[in-house]
């Protein structure tokens, strides 16, 4: 049994959430951003809804930005690890003109 697995579908379905996380992110600040301040007719509550969607925005744009460098981190830790595994397995294959 082996000491250390890796999951590597795991981390690719990881590694692919992270990447279109800004998509999603964008999709639903851009919906709140896009409603008419008449849809709101108190003055109050027009303004406080304002400004959580611009305190959100700045907030989901940096959890964007941060996913995105998720992603890009495991795309380098998989690659990493595939590469791990290729050289494990080159030396444990018997060398040419050696006895097995």
């Amino acid at each position: 049994m082996p000491d250390v697995s890796i999951d590597y579908s795991a981390m690719e379905a990881s590694k692919t959430a992270y990447a279109n996380m800004r998509t999603s992110l964008d999709a639903a600040t851009s919906a709140l951003g896009s409603v008419s301040g008449s849809a709101v007719p108190q003055q109050e509550l027009r303004r406080r809804l304002e400004d959580l969607h611009d305190s959100w925005g700045g907030g989901i744009d940096k959890l964007g930005r941060y996913a995105e460098d998720a992603s890009a981190g495991l795309q380098g830790i998989l690659e990493a690890f595939r590469g791990l595994d290729s050289e494990l397995a080159a030396s444990m294959e018997p060398e040419e003109g050696a006895s097995a």
